[in-house]
């Protein structure tokens, strides 16, 4: 295991658990160096060289600290039970502030999550019913995970960015044995948003109930 899949896996909360997907695609992350540092020495990781402007998805994934977990979310949605942190940020999905994070749910899966910015993306719901699910929607090229109105039609490129990530792509139907959906809502049939009152989804309803 790789500096950067290493760091990564230490800041996990005890009471998580990462799914075997996941873990491994911060190993990939880092065996084939997409990794960054910052001006303080952060390490980041992206899924090309250039998180910003190569192909596919913008995702930028550090795993948040302990205290981080804490002063992020407190007041916005419950990440403690009993004590013990249930929610683990671990990667920007949009420049707006939105991030995917795993939640230890209450019936013990460990599921991974949205959460909205609220500034502007309101996507808050479980991105797929597993981890892989999670990668292939990345895999289909939308430019940010976090918009989630377009997800009923292909991805459409922006201009001198591809939509597809090739070397990623590859990476997830070969390693899970899996197809690529053209739209993300052949993955997510109903991805629910902040403050849906209807949805049926596990993680929107907890976070309408213990959000404040």
């Amino acid at each position: 295991m790789g500096r950067f899949a290493e760091v990564t896996m230490s800041r996990v909360p005890p009471a998580i658990g990462v799914p075997d997907p996941l873990r491994m695609l911060f190993e990939w992350v880092d065996l084939n160096g997409f990794v960054h540092t910052d001006e303080d020495g952060e390490l980041w990781g992206s899924l090309s060289h250039d998180p910003f402007n190569g192909p596919g998805s913008y995702l930028l994934i550090r795993g948040n600290s302990s205290d981080e977990v804490g002063d992020r979310l407190a007041g916005w949605v419950a990440p403690v039970r009993d004590g013990v942190p249930v929610v683990w940020p671990f990667c920007r999905t949009g420049g707006d502030g939105s991030m995917a994070a795993l939640w230890h749910a209450p019936d013990g899966r460990d599921l991974i999550v949205h959460l909205a910015s609220g500034s502007g993306s309101l996507l808050m719901c479980v991105l797929g019913e597993n981890a892989v699910d999670f990668l292939r929607l990345l895999a289909i090229g939308y430019d940010e995970i976090c918009w989630n109105d377009g997800w009923s039609e292909p991805p459409v490129p922006e201009p001198g960015r591809e939509v597809v990530n090739l070397p990623y792509r590859h990476w997830v139907e070969t390693t899970f044995g899996v197809e690529i959906p053209a739209t993300g809502l052949e993955i997510i049939p109903n991805p629910a948003e902040w403050g849906d009152e209807d949805t049926t989804d596990l993680w929107c309803r907890t976070v309408n109930e213990t959000g404040e």
